[in-house]
């Protein structure tokens, strides 16, 4: 993005609670937020989808943070769900990306 004419590169939600870098042009300010995170000591967690998949007629998806196997039987399709053994957040990538 950019922000009073400088490019921004982000990793967060905003300004405030995530690292940002700037630069004049926009290969400067992906350099710039990688030097920041590097020395700030930060750490950025990128969660990988999880997968769903059908087990004897029974939609199932298995969260990628703890591997436990969660039963959503009443749904044709999950976009997202929250872990019961973990507690996470878990997207869930969809039927069309998997090639189901």
């Amino acid at each position: 993005m950019w922000d009073v004419g400088r490019a921004c590169a982000l990793a967060g939600p905003d300004l405030q609670e995530g690292v940002g870098g700037f630069g004049d042009d926009v290969p400067a300010a992906p350099a710039d937020l990688v030097q920041r995170i590097r020395s700030e000591d930060t750490t950025i967690c990128v969660r990988h989808p999880a997968k769903q998949f059908c087990e004897d007629g029974v939609l199932k998806c298995a969260c990628p943070e703890c591997g436990i196997v969660s039963v959503m039987s009443e749904f044709d399709e999950v976009i997202a769900y929250v872990c019961d053994e973990c507690g996470n957040g878990v997207d869930v990538a969809s039927l069309r990306e998997i090639g189901e």
